[in-house]
C-alpha cells in the first residue's frame, strides 16, 4: 500500500525526482510503514507524476546501496535486517589507546570537500556536497584503523582547517562548532580486505578485518556517516569494567 507523501517545511522542490522517490522510500523503511512489501515502479510513477523509468532509477539506486531486495515476477521489498548483538562500545579512540597504554598517532591521507558520493547521498539527507576525511590511526605505529568519515558541509564549515592528525573529530563538532551528536546507529561485519584498503595497511588482499558503519545524528538529522576498517587481531582488544 503506497503512503500520502509527507508535507514539510524542508521539502526541496529542485530535488531530482528519482531522489524524492528514495527519500520516501527510505523514510518509510526508517519508520517501519514499509516491512516488507514496497510499492510498484507503476505505483510509484503514478504517485510521484513521474514515468516507470524514473521510479525504476530509484529503486535500483535502493538496491544498490542495500536498502532493498528485488525479485523478478513478485516486486520490491524491504531488505531483511541482520540480527546485531551490542559487544561493542562507542566511545573515544584516544581513550582506548590509553586504556592499552598505546602510543596513538594519526595519519590525515584525504581531507577536503566533494560531490555527495551516491551510496552517502540518501544516509545524509541529499546534500549536493560533503566533506571527506580520511585518516589511518597507529597503535605504537602499527595501523590499526581506517577511517572514511563524510560530514555534511554545514555542521563544521572550517574543520578542514583544524589539526586533524591530532584533534578527534567528534570533540571537534561537539566542542567547537557546538553540535550535540544525539544518537549513533552503527552495524558491524567481519571481512576480508579489497587491495585498495590492504594496501593502506600494508597488508595482503584478503587480510581479516572488521568494518564498522556509523550514521552519527543531532537531534534525529544525520549529520556524519562514516567507516572503519579495523585489523582483524586488534578490534576487540578492549578493557572496561562489567
Amino acid at each position: 500500500m503506497i503512503r500520502k507523501q509527507p508535507q514539510t517545511g524542508s521539502d526541496k522542490p529542485l530535488l531530482p525526482k528519482y531522489k524524492k522517490i528514495k527519500s520516501y522510500i527510505l523514510e518509510g523503511i526508517a519508520s517501519h510503514s514499509f516491512t516488507d512489501a514496497l510499492p510498484s515502479e507503476n505505483q510509484l510513477a503514478d504517485f510521484f507524476s513521474v514515468s516507470r523509468m524514473t521510479a525504476r532509477k530509484a529503486m535500483d539506486e535502493l538496491k544498490k546501496e542495500g536498502h532493498i531486495t528485488r525479485i523478478n515476477g513478485k516486486g520490491s521489498f524491504v531488505k531483511t535486517q541482520k540480527h546485531y548483538s551490542g559487544f561493542f562500545r562507542v566511545r573515544p579512540f584516544k581513550q582506548w589507546a590509553k586504556d592499552l597504554d598505546v602510543d596513538l598517532t594519526t595519519k590525515v591521507l584525504k581531507a577536503g570537500v566533494i560531490e555527495t558520493p551516491g551510496e552517502v547521498s540518501g544516509i545524509l539527507g541529499f546534500p549536493e556536497q560533503v566533506i571527506l576525511v580520511c585518516r589511518l590511526n597507529y597503535f605504537d605505529k602499527l595501523p590499526v584503523r581506517y577511517a572514511v568519515r563524510y560530514l555534511r558541509t554545514e555542521i563544521a564549515a572550517g574543520i578542514l582547517l583544524d589539526d586533524l592528525t591530532q584533534e578527534s573529530i567528534n570533540e571537534l563538532i561537539a566542542n567547537k562548532y557546538r553540535v550535540d551528536i544525539t544518537r549513533i546507529s552503527q552495524d558491524l561485519n567481519a571481512i576480508g580486505l579489497s587491495k585498495k584498503i590492504a594496501d593502506i595497511f600494508r597488508v595482503s588482499p584478503g587480510y581479516p578485518a572488521f568494518h564498522f558503519k556509523r550514521t552519527e545524528f543531532s537531534s534525529n538529522r544525520p549529520v556524519s556517516y562514516v567507516e572503519y576498517f579495523m585489523r582483524g587481531e586488534i578490534a576487540f582488544r578492549d578493557t572496561f569494567s562489567p
